[in-house]
C-alpha cells in the first residue's frame, strides 16, 4: 500500500508546483520528477522508464502509470499505461519520500541563513579534535546555506588534509584503489586496499547496483579498522568524489546525518 497523505501532497504541490512542471533531481539515483500545481510525476530508474503521476481527487489517491511499450526499442519506444506491481509501489514509495526528506531538508537548511555551525558539527564528527577545531576557525563566518557553497567548504577541508580523491565510478575496482590507498586515513592506519580478483570482480559486476557492489568489497577489507570509505558530494554522478571517514563511536552515523541536514549526498 502507498502511503502518501493528502497534506504533504498539498505541501508539496503548493510550496513547489509550477505550471509547467517544477524539476526536482533525485541527486542519489539521476532521476528527476516533475511538481505540478495538482500533480506530481514521480520517475524511476527502471529500464522501461516507468513514471507514477500521482493526484488526489476528494481527498482520495490516485496514481496512473505510464512507462515503454518496448524498451528495446530505445528512441522509437512509446509511453503507455501501465499496471501498478509491488515492485512499482516499492519505487513509487521510496522515490517520493526521499524527495519530501529532501525538501524539508533544503528548507530547514535555507532557514538557518547561514551553515556554519551545522558544518562545524560535521568536522568534530570526521576530523580528529585538533584538527577539527583549527578547520572550525577557518571557515568563513557566513556559509551560504545552499549544498554546492557547504560542499565546496567541505571538499577543500578535505582536500587539505589529504582526504579527498576524485575519478569514475569505473575506476573503483581497479586504479581507483591505488587513489584510495593515498587517502591520509588509510596511510595512517598503515592499510593497502586489494583490487578484486577475477572472480570478485565478476561478482560486483553482476551486482545489481555496481556502486554499491564496489564500495562494499572495498569497505569489507577497513572492517576491522573502523573506516568507511564514502562517495560524497552534491550528487552521486558517473565522475564522483570519495573520503575516508572513522566508523567509531557512531561518528559515522552522526556524520551521516549532518550531511544529511547540509543537503549533501552519500553512498558507503
Amino acid at each position: 500500500m502507498i502511503d502518501i497523505s493528502l497534506e504533504t501532497f498539498n505541501w508539496l504541490t503548493s510550496n513547489y508546483g509550477k505550471i509547467n512542471g517544477n524539476s526536482f533531481l533525485d541527486a542519489r539515483e539521476n532521476v528527476t520528477h516533475e511538481i505540478f500545481p495538482d500533480k506530481v510525476i514521480i520517475g524511476s530508474n527502471f529500464i522501461n522508464c516507468a513514471t507514477y503521476q500521482v493526484y488526489f481527487t476528494n481527498d482520495h489517491l490516485h496514481v496512473t502509470k505510464f512507462e515503454l511499450d518496448n524498451p528495446l526499442l530505445e528512441e522509437s519506444a512509446k509511453m503507455v499505461h501501465g499496471d501498478m506491481t509491488e515492485e512499482d509501489q516499492t519505487e513509487l514509495q521510496l522515490r517520493w519520500n526521499t524527495m519530501v526528506r529532501d525538501l524539508q531538508a533544503a528548507e530547514k537548511l535555507q532557514n538557518s541563513g547561514n551553515a556554519r555551525n551545522a558544518l562545524a558539527k560535521l568536522y568534530l564528527n570526521i576530523f580528529e579534535e585538533d584538527q577539527a577545531l583549527e578547520l572550525i576557525d577557518e571557515l568563513p563566518s557566513l556559509v551560504k546555506p545552499a549544498p554546492t557553497a557547504v560542499w565546496e567548504e567541505l571538499a577543500v577541508a578535505l582536500q587539505n588534509s589529504g582526504n579527498l580523491v576524485e575519478f569514475e565510478w569505473s575506476d573503483l575496482t581497479d586504479t581507483g584503489i591505488y587513489a584510495l590507498n593515498e587517502l591520509e586515513p588509510i596511510q595512517m592506519a598503515g592499510i593497502v586496499l586489494d583490487v578484486p580478483t577475477e572472480e570478485e570482480y565478476e561478482e560486483i559486476i553482476a551486482a545489481d547496483d555496481f556502486a554499491k557492489a564496489s564500495l562494499e568489497f572495498v569497505n569489507q577489507q577497513l572492517k576491522e579498522h573502523d573506516l568507511k570509505i564514502v562517495a560524497i558530494g552534491t550528487v552521486l554522478d558517473e565522475f564522483q568524489a570519495f573520503t575516508c571517514l572513522p566508523a567509531h563511536d557512531g561518528k559515522l552515523a552522526h556524520a551521516l546525518a549532518h550531511l544529511t541536514e547540509l543537503c549533501l549526498v552519500y553512498l558507503y
